[in-house]
């Protein structure tokens, strides 16, 4: 219920944007999902400022596309969709890269108090995070759309725009190599 009254606020707010032009009403929208983008940005590219910068270029492409946005929908999802081709297009881009400072500084953001969030709560990146880093990216995301967010398959799928047997193919998979990672002790 609460989910589906953010997204009449965020529908009003965009009409009123693209009413007037006024920037000033999508300030609300940015302020409402810059947690949940930079979350999932982090959990995918492990680096806080790409992390960062994904999420603000996210918005300007946002901002810049609104008119695609179909109203009645959820910007949430369609922003989120949005942060996820643009890490994943970092992550392409950025293929060999390796950040030694996070490793070397061995900062898990666990204890960023920044992260935690309305409906994400059930955030717990202690061990669980240590396994998950080890998973491939197509199969981290969807347990952190799955289990994070709590998204039911046909959202997961509407979203990754894959078959459903596919997202249960990924999801058994990451459920298995994460139990032998926990049965390995990480």
């Amino acid at each position: 219920m609460k989910e589906d009254q953010e997204d009449e606020v965020d529908d009003k707010l965009i009409k009123k944007y693209l009413a007037t032009g006024n920037s000033e009403y999508f300030e609300p929208i940015v302020e409402r999902y810059e947690r949940y983008g930079y979350i999932y940005a982090y959990s995918l590219l492990k680096n806080e400022f790409d992390a960062q910068d994904v999420v603000a270029e996210s918005f300007l492409k946002a901002f810049a596309k609104i008119r695609q946005y179909r109203l009645g929908s959820s910007f949430k999802n369609w922003f989120l969709k949005i942060v996820h081709n643009t890490s994943f297009d970092l992550l392409r881009k950025n293929k060999t890269l390796v950040y030694l400072d996070d490793l070397e500084n061995g900062e898990s953001y666990s204890a960023d108090e920044t992260l935690s969030y309305d409906n994400i709560q059930s955030l717990d990146f202690g061990e669980m995070q240590k396994a998950l880093d080890r998973l491939p990216h197509d199969l981290k995301g969807v347990v952190i759309l799955r289990y994070y967010y709590d998204w039911d398959y046909k959202k997961i799928c509407e979203f990754l725009n894959i078959p459903i047997g596919t997202l249960s193919s990924r999801l058994n998979r990451a459920c298995k190599k994460l139990k032998n990672l926990y049965e390995g002790g990480i």
